[in-house]
């Protein structure tokens, strides 16, 4: 599976950046996994997610 960072995944998903992390915090689109650094990773799969 091939993960994004919020960058790529914006760039992806046609969006700017701080809607994701709102949704993030919001609990509407959970990035796949973050890292102890606080990085955002997307999946694949949530490219086509209804709440993009």
């Amino acid at each position: 599976m091939k993960y994004y960072t919020i960058v790529q995944f914006s760039k992806l998903v046609g969006r700017i950046i701080q809607p994701l992390r709102l949704w993030d915090n919001g609990g509407n689109l959970k990035p796949h996994h973050i890292t102890e650094g606080g990085h955002r990773y997307y999946s694949e799969q949530q490219i086509n997610q209804e709440s993009i």
